[in-house]
């Protein structure tokens, strides 16, 4: 049996693809700008460049004199999550590396397997950035355009394009979540793909599988999918304080925007054509954070189910029949599977992302809204 796969590839993409990452989380100050990439594919830190030094001290500079500036009308988020990733900076930059080493050791592992490439390419997530990048330029110049008949001056424009809502720092932690999640989800797919390559009743076939390249394929599998469980660690260490400013400074800001829209609102006439157009930009901002929230949650419930995938297949099996090392292998897999259930991808522990962390939302805006709408009927009575 001829099994070929070529895993350069998936390394390839994976750091041409994260390129524009790492150029747009230096440049809003997620990552310092002193960490470069070496020939090897792995970001380390460069001590002895000047260069990057100048560029980081720069940054920063420019940043703080934005927030001087625009204090009173600049995101109030933005240092803290600035702030959080900094700190979590040594997490993000061996989650980033742990891509490549582990594509590495599956690389040895699929050799010889026929495994369909997973990871998207390059033009793929080009089309993902570029349309998000135009969304962005085309919802402030329409909302610019809406709310001011004319520009009085370059400090005004400055700021309704880069201060002022939709904040830019919102589209990157998504999108910068988004890519690493799908990387992650990609590999446990793949390690699915590697286990469905293994013969039925894993007994040796003739010609295609002896019974310890079936052992060996299984233990390989095995601890690479102990390897994919601490990348989930690593992210939930590297992306959860962001992820955590993130939802709780956008549910808060939907709490007071329905305070002010039914409280206020609903007792004040308002007739002024302009404060409409704000109450509708307002709740379009609203949806796109509740979409940006959907796409992490969404990527996370599918990295659940693919890990929990391979179970299917541990369990079709009559563990009886089996020889007594593929038997210690399988439960060996199934011990680890069900340790690293406790594993879930949250915002720093505070509370797990998934499905349900929807729902909680959604009720809490109900049951305000409800109570908001009850407390207007009986100021207007």
């Amino acid at each position: 049996m001829i099994l070929v796969i070529n895993f350069i590839k998936m390394t390839t993409v994976f750091q041409i693809t994260s390129r524009p990452i790492l150029i747009l989380s230096k440049c809003i100050g997620l990552i310092d700008i002193s960490y470069i990439v070496e020939p090897t594919g792995l970001l380390v830190y460069n001590i002895n460049s000047t260069f990057h030094v100048f560029l980081e001290i720069t940054r920063m500079i420019v940043l703080t004199i934005c927030t001087f500036i625009y204090f009173k009308q600049f995101d109030q988020d933005f240092w803290i999550v600035i702030i959080a990733a900094r700190l979590s900076t040594i997490q993000i930059i061996k989650l980033i590396n742990g891509y490549i080493e582990f594509d590495r050791k599956i690389k040895t592992l699929s050799r010889n397997l026929m495994i369909p490439q997973r990871s998207w390419k390059k033009i793929h997530w080009d089309t993902i950035f570029i349309s998000i990048l135009a969304y962005f330029i085309l919802f402030k110049f329409f909302k610019f355009y809406l709310l001011h008949s004319k520009i009085e001056n370059i400090q005004l424009l400055v700021h309704h394009a880069i201060f002022t809502p939709p904040y830019l720092m919102d589209y990157v932690v998504t999108i910068t979540s988004c890519f690493f999640l799908q990387n992650i989800y990609v590999r446990f797919q793949t390690l699915n793909d590697i286990w469905k390559c293994l013969p039925a009743d894993l007994v040796a076939v003739s010609d295609q599988w002896t019974h310890n390249e079936i052992v060996g394929a299984m233990e390989n599998t095995r601890l690479l999918h102990s390897e994919l469980c601490e990348l989930l660690k690593m992210f939930t260490l590297g992306y959860g304080p962001l992820l955590l400013c993130f939802f709780t400074s956008s549910f808060l800001c939907m709490l007071l925007s329905f305070y002010f829209v039914i409280n206020i609102g609903s007792i004040i006439v308002i007739q002024s054509t302009k404060n409409y157009l704000n109450r509708i930009i307002s709740l379009i901002v609203h949806v796109q954070i509740v979409t940006f929230l959907m796409f992490v949650i969404i990527f996370v419930s599918m990295i659940n189910q693919k890990r929990l995938e391979i179970i299917s297949y541990l369990r079709s099996y009559r563990i009886s029949n089996l020889h007594l090392d593929i038997k210690r292998q399988i439960k060996m897999f199934m011990n680890q599977i069900s340790a690293c259930d406790s594993d879930q991808i949250s915002a720093y522990g505070f509370f797990d992302i998934n499905l349900n962390l929807v729902t909680t939302i959604i009720w809490n805006n109900h049951t305000d809204t409800d109570e908001k709408s009850h407390i207007d009927i009986e100021i207007k009575q």
